[in-house]
């Protein structure tokens, strides 16, 4: 007998024969009862129950602090500061247009590995495009907040960037996507309370891990309306177990049990935007079309098959502006 030493191969075959435990199989009857009990696996497994749950009875109130303001003109930027953990200071931008003192539809726009919040406002040459600046001139009220890890939140040398935080998360019990996806929606209880937002018309769009954050807020978050998901929602299969990616991304035993389209399922039947570049080298266009396949099944069996769409565009690993601005002018 010939021995075979290849643990990739090991690992493909350990995917095929233990992946997805949880997908969603059963008559579309059973579909809600299914979700509720998908999202407490998916909130599980990000080991996020030790952070505290916000109700009505204790609302989360930080105190904005105000750091600058510039005009524009279509819309006032303001930056700010809050507090969402003793010794976690998040720094924002919010974006609100002028012209019209009714409350209006808000985006929340997390963003992706990089140089933070100022890379997502302040580099046109970006794969970002200026998306918020752009949804302000549209008229929706942009809120772009910190991620831990990145931008004004980067931990000094040895400990920068994502893989101290995530290690070291995962050696206390948690992970660093799931403290992410806990302190965006701390974004959602401060942009449900701004006298400039209509509470219930609020989205969220992100590329790549702006994209990852956007998919799992969207999917346990209902206060999310609309989504859009740049450059991300193709498959574990097809990205974090096929060639190494940031270690961030890696939640212990999520594909065990989930695969993107499965937790997309739990956005439904809220309306989900896909985009995918063709050009994009790590999340392929055939992977985000094989995701939209099955949730456009899932969307049709629910009776609704215009909620879900896939935006193929020509370019490279960025967000496609116009036609998420349109997507959330249908639905938001």
């Amino acid at each position: 007998m010939t021995m075979q030493n290849n643990f990739l191969r090991y690992l493909q075959q350990l995917y095929a024969e233990n992946s997805r435990r949880m997908r969603f199989q059963g008559a579309i009857q059973t579909f809600e009862s299914w979700k509720a009990e998908a999202r407490s696996k998916v909130i599980e497994l990000l080991q996020i129950a030790d952070l505290p749950t916000y109700t009505t009875e204790q609302d989360f109130n930080p105190e904005l602090e105000t750091v600058a303001e510039e005009e524009f003109p279509n819309y006032r930027l303001t930056k700010v500061m809050y507090q969402t953990l003793p010794h976690l200071t998040v720094s924002a931008y919010l974006l609100r247009p002028k012209g019209n003192d009714q409350p209006r539809p808000a985006i929340l726009c997390p963003p992706g590995h990089g140089k933070g919040i100022n890379q997502v406002m302040g580099e046109e040459e970006s794969g970002y495009h200026l998306y918020p600046r752009k949804l302000a001139e549209a008229g929706y009220v942009a809120f772009v907040p910190e991620h831990i890890s990145f931008g004004e939140r980067a931990n000094p040398e040895p400990y920068h960037g994502c893989r101290f935080d995530h290690e070291a998360l995962n050696l206390l019990g948690s992970t660093v996507i799931g403290y992410r996806m806990w302190e965006l929606q701390r974004a959602l209880d401060i942009l449900t309370t701004l006298p400039a937002v209509d509470s219930n018309r609020i989205g969220c769009a992100g590329l790549s891990l702006g994209g990852e954050m956007t998919l799992y807020l969207a999917a346990c978050d209902e206060r999310i309306k609309v989504a859009c998901i740049a450059c991300f929602l193709t498959s574990f299969e097809g990205t974090f177990l096929k060639e190494p990616h940031c270690i961030c991304g890696y939640v212990p035993q999520m594909a065990k049990y989930f695969e993107h389209a499965d937790i997309a399922t739990l956005i439904s039947p809220r309306p989900l935007m896909i985009q995918a570049g063709e050009k994009d080298p790590s999340f392929l266009v055939s992977d985000a079309t094989e995701a939209y396949n099955q949730l456009d099944d899932h969307y049709r069996a629910l009776g609704i098959d215009n909620r879900v769409t896939l935006d193929v565009f020509a370019g490279e690993h960025e967000f496609d502006v116009e036609p998420a601005i349109d997507w959330f002018n249908q639905w938001l």
